[in-house]
């Protein structure tokens, strides 16, 4: 018994130690140049290549002109960053004017496309709106949020994809594209923030691409779904209603089911509706060169013939 509770709290240490490991605090734009090549890059030799999604049964293709964070950088990159870290994500990709995060894979079941004609692009790009209004509270508050791409499903893809721009207070300007790949057991969440916004439709173009770039293996794919598999409580639009922070859908159907999923699709959300001055250290904008991905094209590369 003894030895179990001695393992155990080795265990509870080691683990306390690593979250202790992240240090918690905003870094100036000298200390930024200073610290962030210590984070562990990959992909710094620039190939074409293919990763599995950490805690999935899923992969990822990676393009030359990419790099990527896992795990704990992640959490580290977004305290240097914007003093604050959610410790939900995945993977973090960094391209020349895009970054995406694939948060932790939910694998809460099959989710179901039943509800899919309960989804109002009308009802949700308002309920957007609604929830990013002057509060009175000295916080930064969104003038005009429009779509770009309204939610859209592809039955034969297995998967949704939509983008929209925001107009805030001070007249700076942001944008999300956001995919919701499907499998047998659950999603993958892919989220896209951009540097450059002088072309936002053929940003939200490259981010609706990229969704085809991560795939489930054989068995783990959305069509593999047999009788007797796991459901998931919330129905794709239920899911799309509440990655936008959006309560209900006109029908209510798996709603409240997807209330839990909130925060689990949020996660990123303080990063994607801040203003555009306020992703600067993401891209290495303004006038100090603070990434080492400033460098790198603003397309994603094209994967070369074998």
């Amino acid at each position: 018994m003894k030895r179990i509770f001695l393992y155990l709290f080795s265990i509870i240490f080691l683990f306390s130690t690593q979250l202790n490991a992240i240090e918690k605090k905003k870094l100036t734009d000298t200390e930024w140049n200073e610290k962030i090549n210590t984070l562990k890059w990959y992909n710094e030799d620039g190939k074409n290549t293919s990763i599995k999604i950490p805690g999935s049964n899923a992969n990822l293709k990676i393009y030359e002109n990419e790099m990527y964070l896992l795990g704990q950088d992640i959490d580290q990159y977004d305290w240097w960053a914007y003093g604050r870290a959610e410790g939900m994500d995945a993977i973090r990709v960094f391209g020349g004017n895009y970054s995406y995060t694939i948060t932790k894979p939910e694998n809460n079941g099959y989710v179901k496309i039943d509800d899919w004609s309960d989804v109002s692009p009308e009802e949700l790009i308002q309920g957007l709106r609604d929830a990013n209004t002057d509060k009175g509270d000295g916080l930064s508050y969104a003038k005009q949020i429009n779509w770009i791409y309204k939610p859209s499903l592809d039955k034969e893809k297995n998967l949704v994809t939509y983008s929209y721009k925001v107009i805030w207070n001070n007249d700076s300007t942001s944008m999300e594209s956001k995919n919701i790949i499907l499998g047998r057991e659950g999603y993958i969440d892919q989220t896209f923030v951009f540097g450059d916004l002088s072309n936002t439709r053929e940003n939200a173009d490259l981010a609706k691409s990229a969704s085809l770039d991560t795939s489930f293996t054989e068995g783990y794919t959305y069509k593999d779904y047999k009788s007797g598999d796991k459901i998931a409580a919330a129905g794709i639009g239920a899911l799309v209603a509440t990655s936008l922070g959006v309560k209900a859908l006109k029908s209510g159907g798996g709603a409240a089911a997807a209330g839990g999923i909130l925060l689990l699709l949020k996660k990123f959300w303080w990063i994607l509706l801040a203003p555009l001055a306020f992703l600067g250290k993401l891209f290495g904008g303004g006038d100090n060169e603070q990434s080492n991905n400033t460098s790198k094209p603003k397309s994603r590369a094209k994967k070369k013939d074998d």
